[in-house]
């Protein structure tokens, strides 16, 4: 006998105070808490093919969506955890 699961996709921020903008198919987060400062704050959406990490009075970075995951992987998977504060 088999036990199907479903899985709902929900949106989750853990910094709830962290200045965002949902849309139906994005976000858009900045991430400082302030939302008024030079702070990073980054741009995705599943109808671009890119994601927008910056801002205007610091610049921009672009990443293609393959880049970006990579990079999410390798947060998740620890690589940079040596170099964060406690």
């Amino acid at each position: 006998m088999y036990k199907t699961i479903y899985y709902l996709k929900k949106k989750v921020m853990i910094n709830t105070n962290l200045p965002n903008n949902y849309t139906p198919t994005g976000v858009e987060i900045t991430f400082c808490g302030k939302g008024s400062c030079k702070c990073p704050a980054i741009d995705i959406d599943e109808k671009r093919d890119d994601v927008v990490i910056g801002g205007e009075e610091e610049g921009y970075t672009t990443f293609t969506k393959e880049q970006f995951k990579l990079f999410m992987e390798e947060v998740k998977g620890g690589t940079f955890d040596k170099y964060l504060q406690d």
